[in-house]
């Protein structure tokens, strides 16, 4: 790959994050030119991105694009990283420290499923610095990992269930010293109702899959107008839609909600060929008319996109398209 290939992400505190995607590795700007993290070696302000990697089947890290670059929030100067584990509905935190003031920072994320997928991971160049584990596997596995991979730094977390009164109370010093990872749970319902589940991430696929767990429709809407998604991103979640809506469990709750989950599929998938720019195609769409909760979420998506459109040429046609949708509602 050529190494002046880059990807650029403005963090919402005002922060340019630029990642050279040849060396994983990123550079923050500020105000005042390029951030020195604190404790950065030789005051360098170039920093690797941090590789972490979920060892075992109980971990479920597939809100994340696996082996492709994240970006993640960053709270009091450490990474936030979600996962789940084992059948928990919990959102679970990992921190990693990181010496900058940046609000959001780059991650590239793994998950190995066995002992032969971490060696053959390693083997193609794909190198944990962080390998997340839980305390259920064999010590002599540890060990064996210690010396194979020396340069990696083993993280235990435990299965226990605090209460909360435990995950409010700080860590000591001591258990920060040992490098013991942060094990605070929050429920998927919790935080829902807190309104602060984007302080546990900015990946929109993650937050969908919460989201709907919870029965919150409105949310994974708001998601549209809330993040500039990806046609992957939408893929994802449209999958978790279509799960939800073949209901081969048979949940009365599915079924109640049917309507719904179908409409907001649909409007996912008309998303796309807005946020893709497919004139030709959407405008078939259009033709054909949407119904009345389908032009809703279209309309608000159109009228986002014409603000944030990047020429004039665009913005008109952003623009045309929302007068049509505009028309269909009214005729409702």
């Amino acid at each position: 790959m050529d190494d002046t290939v880059y990807e650029e992400r403005k963090t919402p505190a005002g922060f340019l994050v630029k990642v050279r995607l040849s060396k994983l590795t990123y550079v923050v700007f500020t105000d005042s030119g390029p951030e020195v993290p604190k404790g950065a070696r030789n005051n360098s302000i170039v920093v690797n991105v941090p590789r972490v990697g979920f060892f075992g089947d109980d971990f479920d890290v597939s809100h994340f694009h696996l082996g492709e670059l994240s970006f993640v929030n960053v709270k009091a100067g450490k990474l936030v990283i979600p996962y789940q584990h084992g059948f928990s509905n919990e959102i679970k935190t990992i921190y990693l420290g990181t010496g900058s003031l940046s609000d959001v920072l780059p991650v590239v994320i793994y998950h190995y499923k066995s002992k032969e997928d971490l060696m053959a991971a390693w083997e193609r160049g794909e190198h944990a610095q962080f390998l997340v584990v839980d305390e259920e596997i064999p010590r002599s596995d540890m060990v064996s990992f210690k010396i194979r991979y020396p340069s990696m730094n083993i993280l235990v977390i435990k299965k226990r269930i605090n209460t909360s009164a435990e995950s409010q109370s700080p860590k000591t010093d001591e258990s920060k010293d040992k490098g013991v990872v942060d094990y605070d749970k929050v429920r998927a319902t919790d935080v829902a109702k807190n309104q602060n589940l984007n302080t546990y991430s900015e990946n929109p696929v993650f937050l969908a899959r919460i989201h709907l767990r919870a029965m919150e429709l409105d949310k994974v809407k708001q998601l549209l107008l809330d993040f500039h998604l990806s046609s992957d991103d939408v893929m994802f979640i449209r999958t978790f839609l279509d799960v939800m809506i073949k209901n081969e469990l048979k949940k009365p709750e599915l079924d109640v909600v049917k309507p719904q989950l179908i409409a907001m599929t649909e409007a996912f998938r008309l998303a796309v060929l807005i946020l893709e720019y497919r004139v030709e195609d959407f405008e078939k769409e259009l033709d054909l008319g949407f119904s009345k909760e389908i032009s809703h979420m279209i309309y608000a998506l159109l009228a986002k996109e014409q603000e944030t459109a990047q020429d004039l040429e665009h913005e008109i046609v952003l623009w045309e398209w929302k007068l049509r949708v505009r028309s269909q509602i009214i005729k409702k």
